[in-house]
């Protein structure tokens, strides 16, 4: 039998891994387009909290991230990544797993969230990974 043309997938580069988390948390810190789409007539069924959260623990695996990458970080950094894993966590445990949008955006812990996962994004977006001058930038 011949080879099908099978190549294997190359693993996520540290830079593609924090491009996707960063992504994630700017979606997550944006009120003003949550209240728009969240509550939207039209939403489409991803456009829900729940999915953020997915997207953030399951989808880029931001647990994963903190350790194999978490020794990099600078103080700032590590602060903002654990306690936005922090606080989403104490949220998820405290509420229903299918989350009513119109709550969600009335409650103060999620604001709380909000704010945690604006820190993330002011520590890492453009700051990590840190690079040797020698290295070559692409």
């Amino acid at each position: 039998m011949s080879e099908m043309g099978y190549k294997e997938l190359s693993p996520m580069t540290p830079e593609r891994w924090i491009a996707n988390l960063v992504e994630v948390a700017e979606e997550i810190a944006d009120k003003q387009h949550q209240e728009l789409r969240w509550l939207a007539v039209d939403a489409y069924a991803w456009e829900r909290p729940e999915e953020l959260i997915n997207v953030l623990f399951d989808g880029y695996v931001f647990e994963g991230f903190l350790d194999e990458h978490g020794s990099t970080f600078t103080e700032e950094q590590r602060s903002a990544a654990v306690e936005l894993r922090d606080e989403v966590k104490l949220y998820c445990d405290s509420t229903p797993q299918w989350l009513d949008p119109k709550e969600v955006l009335a409650d103060p812990r999620w604001e709380a969230i909000r704010q945690k996962a604006a820190a993330f994004v002011a520590a890492f977006k453009g700051k990590w990974p840190i690079r040797s001058p020698h290295e070559d930038t692409y």
